[in-house]
């Protein structure tokens, strides 16, 4: 459900946004065209120019990425704080992923041209550009190192609890397939079956038709250090 006062609120209050300044914010805020997606719905592909940035106000994302066999693969989903579209634009170079939305999505889309003039008029406002970089790198970074992580099961817990932090939920839910988590933990698919159902014996999860839900945070990380 999309509540304007309550979206744009959780908005200003998370991550790289809720750390600038009160002008920049509203000063950036004044370039937003606000837009609805359906569900699975793009909002660019990889290889396209950058045409600038979005911001999650609702609704949920998927980031995918192709393999040097051409194959698209799912890297994250992410859902209401996330922005995502800096990195393209201000290296004047062309996507690197391909974004899509999983369910019905309102976002703020800042187009290329409003930016640059907002920098060029407050030259001192790429470093705020330049913070949302950082922040979107270290979230890359921190899946990048759960890949590295020996045990198919340690990485399966370690991208619920990822996912569980930034997906937008339904009563808790985390909307995602078992064939996109397979790619995100990069295993087969009876291996995560097997791990999600031994979880879900445990008490630790909770499985539904394309979705998960964790029933205790604390329990699985304990999981993962054992």
């Amino acid at each position: 459900m999309f509540d304007k006062a309550n979206n744009m609120k959780l908005l200003q209050e998370s991550g790289w946004f809720s750390k600038r300044s009160e002008v920049f914010r509203r000063e950036l805020l004044e370039c937003a065209v606000a837009k609805t997606f359906d569900a699975w719905e793009t909002l660019y592909h990889h290889g396209d120019p950058a045409n600038g940035i979005f911001a999650v106000l609702s609704g949920g994302i998927q980031i995918t990425a192709p393999a040097d066999d051409g194959q698209e693969f799912v890297l994250h989903r992410e859902g209401a704080g996330f922005w995502i579209g800096d990195l393209a634009l201000f290296a004047d170079a062309p996507r690197l992923v391909s974004v899509v939305t999983t369910q019905v999505t309102q976002a703020l889309f800042f187009p290329n041209t409003r930016i640059a003039k907002l920098v060029k008029v407050n030259p001192l406002y790429v470093r705020d550009f330049y913070a949302l970089t950082q922040e979107n790198m270290q979230t890359a970074l921190r899946i990048m190192a759960n890949l590295a992580v020996t045990g198919s099961e340690k990485r399966l817990v370690l991208r619920l609890l990822h996912l569980d932090e930034g997906t937008s939920k339904r009563d808790g839910w985390i909307v995602v397939s078992q064939e996109e988590l397979s790619e995100m933990i990069a295993v087969s698919q009876p291996t995560l079956h097997r791990s999600l159902h031994r979880l879900a014996n445990l008490g630790l999860i909770e499985l539904g038709y394309g979705r998960v839900r964790l029933m205790d945070r604390q329990a699985l990380i304990a999981n993962c250090q054992t």
